[in-house]
């Protein structure tokens, strides 16, 4: 029966955040899924369950950004401690809303196969 209720909350606020976030969305324009800023204050809304405005590793975990990542395979202890910059236990909008240590800064800097000197 505790499973079933973990999963049950675990997708009504999945679904929450999703449909916030959609509403939200409309008409940002910022690319998939709006703006990062808004996404990550949406998410605190919903999962904060303490009410002190982060998120502690177990309200993170049963969050939709966690179920994608156990869907994939990925440790949610990683995942919470790449995000969790200042190492104080608790995600704030920033941390949510910045992308994890070792993703970049999305504009395409890294070393990859593109067309340059030699190819």
């Amino acid at each position: 029966m505790k499973k079933f209720l973990v999963v049950a909350t675990t997708v009504v606020a999945g679904l929450a955040v999703g449909l916030s976030q959609a509403e939200e969305g409309k008409d940002k324009g910022k690319g998939k899924g709006g703006d990062p800023a808004k996404r990550a204050e949406a998410m605190i809304k919903t999962l904060d369950k303490d009410g002190n405005g982060t998120l502690s590793k177990e309200e993170f975990a049963a969050g939709p950004m966690a179920a994608k990542a156990k869907e994939k395979g990925a440790d949610i202890d990683k995942l919470f401690a790449a995000r969790d910059t200042n190492k104080d236990g608790q995600l704030d909008k920033a941390e949510l809303a910045a992308p994890p240590k070792g993703k970049g800064d999305g504009k395409g800097k890294g070393k990859g196969k593109g067309k340059g000197k030699g190819e």
